[in-house]
């Protein structure tokens, strides 16, 4: 029986969001991170109940910087060419879907956080607009921080969207999506 659109699909996320069973470190190797949130970030919660597995943190730029290196995970690199960049905090995110470790991964994109890695990476990113997808639940939610996957084709990524996306009273910023998302979902339209 599946317990639904997600049902069975291992993801990664970006170690910038809550998951209630790993902590949440943000790529810093500091005495917080030994702790574990007390509850997942939105997205996560949307995402366990569709059926996702979600198999691991995907390492960052230590606080979301763009250098693909934390004092926590260590250094990253594109797994295409060792000696090539994975390109910009969500590199994680990017290079766990490249190197298949995961069907999808979900990313934090400011500037250029998800399509870059996704591009470099050879994946698919989708950077929605801010109001898409709630960032509760998130380390150094800012006003331009936008929640998004990566994955190896475009339905994967429009399935994920389709369950994340949505308004959450914990994100105010989400009430702006509520009217104007499609009526059919996200992969219909790929």
């Amino acid at each position: 029986k599946l317990v639904g659109p997600l049902h069975g699909v291992v993801i990664a996320v970006k170690d910038q969001y809550d998951t209630f069973d790993m902590r949440t470190t943000s790529g810093a190797d500091a005495f917080y991170a030994n702790d574990r949130p007390p509850q997942d970030a939105t997205f996560v919660k949307r995402m366990r109940d569709a059926g996702a597995i979600i198999l691991a943190k995907a390492n960052l730029g230590e606080y979301a910087t763009g250098t693909p290196r934390s004092s926590f995970g260590g250094a990253f690199v594109n797994p295409y060419d060792t000696l090539r960049s994975p390109s910009g905090s969500s590199s994680g995110s990017g290079s766990a879907v490249a190197a298949n470790l995961v069907t999808a991964a979900i990313a934090e994109e400011t500037t250029s956080s998800i399509r870059g890695p996704a591009h470099w990476n050879s994946a698919v990113g989708i950077a929605g607009t801010q109001e898409l997808v709630s960032r509760a639940g998130m380390i150094q939610m800012g006003i331009n921080t936008r929640v998004g996957p990566i994955a190896r084709t475009v339905e994967d990524a429009a399935r994920i969207l389709t369950v994340i996306a949505g308004f959450d009273p914990r994100d105010e910023l989400t009430a702006f999506a509520v009217g104007r998302t499609p009526d059919k979902p996200y992969e219909s339209f790929t």
